[in-house]
């Protein structure tokens, strides 16, 4: 019940304030949500992404997770095709659906989620926290391979309903996130000076940390602009796919692969389990705004997922702590 309530009062219910916020300032002001969406992924996304990979370091159980997360990851796609095509969806919105099950929060709730469990009980010894960091570089590096792809094939395949081929790639190509993760981890291992030293790690913090506030803020906008009904059929079924048949596809892939492939420790198998326990990605929602492509489906699932996420992810840690025991 400490690990459910901790869980809703310090991750889920700050991200529904700042996004009411953001409801509540479009009411007001009528806010542009073209405007907003430019700032989001032309400057604060970007910053947020060099920042965050400049001072990861990655371990070789790192590139093993990266395996595990792209598998998880493509069946996520499969399934969600599977079901899109069952639902009988148009491309649109077959896209718009595939999005928000392949790539969850894991920037925003799975980090913030994996550095509260592995701090407290059970995983505290003697007062000292030994799996912590482990615990969090392992859901960093599903981030690291969700970032990537979220941000390359996932505004390709959001545009797909509304762009041609040549269209999504040229808008790929010209949005500075592509080459953030890149650029950032070029810059971790073989500069020569350390960035966080010099004048330009200032203005790159302050505009990284203004991403969270400012997505869940154009979230809200849009929420605004958005029919309210988070029971509908396609908002469920998704939602479902995203929490539920999420975990449960992740434990499924993880499980033969340490068991017959890869030694993965037990806090790697948990955290891969927890990275995909939560919410739809905030950004799906905003790819969906800047390709005009079915906005309100993909903004009524971000809010469902997140919501209902306060009763699932509790359930998914669980799980994973149950079935890769320490």
């Amino acid at each position: 019940m400490d690990l459910f309530l901790h869980i809703i009062l310090t991750s889920i219910v700050p991200i529904l304030l700042l996004t009411f916020m953001g409801v509540l300032l479009d009411r007001w002001f009528h806010l542009d949500l073209r405007t907003l969406s430019k700032l989001n992924f032309y400057l604060f996304l970007p910053a947020y992404i060099l920042k965050s990979f400049y001072i990861t370091d990655l371990t070789r159980e790192s590139f093993e997770i990266f395996g595990c997360a792209l598998i998880i990851l493509f069946a996520n796609s499969a399934l969600a095709g599977i079901v899109a095509k069952w639902q009988g969806y148009n491309l649109g919105k077959t896209e718009i659906v595939r999005n928000a099950v392949m790539f969850s929060n894991i920037g925003n709730l799975g980090v913030a989620l994996g550095t509260f469990v592995f701090a407290n009980e059970p995983y505290v010894i003697d007062g000292a926290t030994p799996y912590l960091h482990d615990g969090v570089i392992a859901i960093i590096a599903t981030f690291i391979i969700q970032t990537i792809f979220c941000n390359s094939l996932g505004f390709y395949q959001a545009g797909k309903g509304q762009l041609s081929t040549a269209e999504s790639l040229r808008t790929i190509l010209h949005i500075p996130i592509m080459y953030c993760v890149p650029i950032s981890i070029l810059a971790h291992y073989y500069s020569p000076i350390d960035l966080t030293q010099t004048i330009i790690w200032g203005p790159l913090d302050i505009f990284g940390r203004c991403f969270v506030g400012a997505a869940m803020l154009t979230l809200g906008v849009q929420l605004n602009r958005t029919p309210w009904n988070f029971l509908k059929k396609d908002v469920m079924i998704t939602s479902f796919l995203r929490l539920i048949a999420g975990p449960l596809l992740a434990l499924i892939v993880v499980l033969p692969v340490t068991m017959y492939y890869i030694p993965l420790s037990a806090i790697a198998a948990q955290s891969i389990i927890i990275a995909y326990s939560v919410p739809s990605a905030v950004n799906t929602a905003l790819m969906a705004v800047e390709m005009n492509n079915n906005p309100e489906l993909a903004t009524q699932i971000v809010l469902a997922t997140t919501v209902l996420s306060s009763f699932t992810m509790p359930l998914a840690i669980l799980l994973a702590y149950y079935v890769f025991p320490l």
